[in-house]
């Protein structure tokens, strides 16, 4: 019975681990997060693990400004800053492998294998952020990253699988 149990977490650890981050809130595979700026700005965060596309990862970042901008009552949104980036780092080591690990400027960690050693696996993850405000209706001063909420929610509702 014990071994049963045993088998049974490492198979739901393996699962959790090797699945593509799905539609939502930040957890252990990635998902959305949000931090309010002002009352109609807000930073919104979307993480992927190392199973998920770049263009997924976008498409569902976009789609959480449309839902975040719909529960505040708004119908359009502007990106006023675009963040997304590729984060590179090791996830295993093999017997003997070792690790440094360093901080850049802006906070983040990178933990790479000594030159030494090509024993290491690598994965790249994707973020993207954009800094949003919420706009009543389309402002000329945001013509170019205004976004209608029904639009966007009509058009990424069928990728976005919740």
């Amino acid at each position: 019975m014990k071994y049963f149990k045993l088998i049974s977490l490492i198979t739901l650890l393996f699962l959790l681990l090797n699945c593509s981050t799905s539609y939502q809130p930040k957890g252990m595979s990635g998902g959305y997060s949000e931090e309010k700026i002002l009352d109609n700005l807000y930073r919104v965060e979307f993480e992927g693990n190392q199973h998920s596309k770049p263009e997924k990862i976008q498409n569902y970042l976009l789609y959480r400004c449309a839902e975040l901008t719909q529960e505040m009552g708004y119908d359009y949104f502007a990106i006023i800053s675009d963040e997304r980036h590729f984060d590179e780092s090791s996830v295993r080591p093999t017997r003997g492998a070792s690790f440094q690990t360093r901080t850049s400027m802006s906070g983040g960690t990178r933990t790479t294998a000594s030159p030494d050693l090509q024993t290491a696996i690598s994965s790249t993850n994707y973020t993207g952020v954009y800094v949003i405000k919420f706009l009543e209706s389309v402002d000329e001063k945001y013509k170019n990253t205004v976004f209608n909420v029904d639009d966007v929610i009509s058009e990424l509702s069928d990728l976005v699988k919740k």
